[in-house]
């Protein structure tokens, strides 16, 4: 054998074979626990070891090429395919259909008939004919070696439409991109075996052509695993936790996809058959975006995040969920991943509204209530005190003749009679001004953004107006409403809030005696 022709077979074979043993290594020590890593590194170092097969049977007379290749090439080649079908089956998760002893057996069950029917000095598979074509030792293209080649391309269409199927149920973004990936590789290397395997390129190319497919695929395999299982999934020993979990759990990327969801968490958003879900389009309003772009920030400034509100529109259910999200950062090489807990709070929020609103309004009229509005009149005075030229007003009305209303007709219609009273005011008031019942027959209101004292009394002589034509009428009896109103000036007449209602109160009165004498 002369030194170029060593020099061939050590391009065509043993730096293959020593590039794929180095991968091999290589997806191993990611995750040499995680079962993926451990059936891709198989593969990958198998077709190492049929590359320096070829370069041994090459080195030996051709006599031993039918027994080299019936020990070692096919029976490699059908261990591949057995692990390759383990492989596929695993991520499409459609291992969970099946049952022991059945899973995993079942994938190696060729390769055990093949090793069985060697036993018995009975070959299934590999050529028994070769012959020397240049440098090469070559099989005879016979009925047996494309049947083989056939068989092979078969298993190939199988696998990938298991990765269909799985692609069709999973919900999950890695799982999708990583299955996606994989049937895009698969058909490559469908249509290289059929391009390799059915033509005879002797001598220009090596034997077995298609081993050069194996080198593209273990390739292939290696970087769909690296680059689509990066992500710490949850382990076996806790998924079961994880789907039964009350607790509602979802695990994001930095672009807001779901990569996994328990069975609480798909419960509570309606998030069943939905595929490729991502919570930015999920979130709907550029609030709710705006906000899960926030929580994103906050995670990344301090790595963990308690009690973050959440609303959304749900279409399962009617008006607006309210949730509160404890959630976590983990790097991952040079990705993001968040892992968020939900809890719906929807009904708690709803009673504080509750609760807030009865601690704040009253209760016949549904307008403020005194707490309320003093709080505010005093936040409005210290924000009225910083303009130029800002006027306030602070309207005190009582019901003329109410306590007869009641004698004569009763608290009930007299409730009504308040409520109607209510209603008329809410129609006087600007946006931005406060109106409140006090207590019995007694309002106040303020008022502000006036740009002069004449503007403010013509608005008070169209409420007086207001009263006169907005009669209280029902079943036959009619009451005339008739307000005595006190009026009191910031900053003009007081400072304070209780010396402006002091001041409002004395001329209400004032105004009271004034329409008593107009009778």
């Amino acid at each position: 054998m002369s030194i170029s022709q060593l020099s061939i077979y050590l391009c065509a074979y043993i730096l293959p074979a020593l590039y794929l043993f180095g991968m091999a290594c290589v997806v191993i020590s990611q995750h040499p626990k995680r079962l993926e890593n451990r059936l891709v590194a198989s593969v990958v170092f198998i077709y190492s070891l049929l590359f320096f097969e070829e370069f041994f049977r090459h080195l030996l007379p051709m006599e031993y090429s039918a027994t080299l290749t019936k020990l070692f090439f096919g029976n490699l080649g059908l261990l591949v395919v057995g692990i390759t079908f383990h492989l596929y089956t695993f991520l499409a998760i459609s291992q969970k259909r099946m049952r022991k002893p059945f899973y995993p057996s079942i994938f190696y069950a060729p390769f055990l008939v093949a090793i069985v029917a060697q036993l018995f000095n009975y070959n299934l598979i590999s050529n028994t004919q070769y012959e020397a074509k240049g440098i090469w030792y070559v099989p005879v293209f016979n009925m047996q070696y494309y049947a083989t080649m056939t068989v092979s391309n078969v298993f190939i269409i199988v696998m990938f439409f298991i990765l269909v199927t799985g692609y069709r149920k999973t919900r999950v973004i890695q799982q999708r991109n990583l299955l996606r990936f994989l049937m895009t590789s698969t058909l490559v290397i469908l249509f290289l075996n059929i391009g390799l395997g059915y033509l005879d390129f002797a001598p220009d190319l090596p034997p077995y052509t298609y081993i050069y497919e194996g080198f593209v695929f273990s390739i292939l395999l290696s970087i769909s695993v690296m680059r689509y299982r990066l992500l710490p999934n949850v382990s076996k020993r806790y998924q079961t936790m994880f789907d039964l979990s009350p607790v509602s759990i979802m695990i994001v990327n930095a672009n807001w996809d779901i990569l996994e969801i328990n069975e609480r968490a798909e419960q509570m958003l309606n998030l069943h058959d939905q595929f490729a879900v991502n919570m930015m389009k999920f979130a709907h309003t550029k609030n709710n975006q705006k906000k899960l772009r926030k929580l994103a920030f906050e995670l990344q400034e301090n790595g963990t995040v308690h009690g973050y509100e959440m609303s959304f529109e749900l279409l399962h259910r009617a008006g607006v969920s309210h949730f509160a999200i404890d959630a976590s950062i983990v790097s991952t090489g040079e990705e993001k991943i968040y892992y968020l807990m939900w809890r719906d709070v929807t009904d708690e929020v709803e009673k504080e509204k509750i609760i807030m609103h009865m601690a704040y309004h009253d209760a016949l009229t549904n307008l403020h209530n005194r707490a309320y509005f003093v709080t505010k009149v005093r936040r409005r005075l210290i924000e009225i005190t910083n303009q130029t030229n800002a006027m306030g007003v602070l309207i005190l009305l009582d019901l003329n003749h109410f306590k007869e209303v009641n004698d004569q007709f009763g608290h009930s219609l007299g409730d009504q009679v308040l409520q109607h009273t209510a209603d008329i005011l809410k129609k006087a008031v600007r946006k931005n001004d406060l109106v409140a019942r006090f207590g019995g027959d007694e309002f106040v209101l303020f008022l502000h953004d006036f740009a002069s004292r004449e503007l403010f009394y013509e608005w008070l002589v169209r409420l007086r107006s207001l009263f006169a034509a907005n009669r209280f009428e029902s079943k036959g009896i009619m009451v005339e409403i008739e307000p005595s109103i006190g009026i009191a000036f910031y900053p003009d007449q007081a400072l304070t809030f209780e010396d402006l209602f002091h001041q409002a109160d004395l001329n209400m009165y004032k105004d009271k005696e004034s329409l008593k004498s107009m009778k």
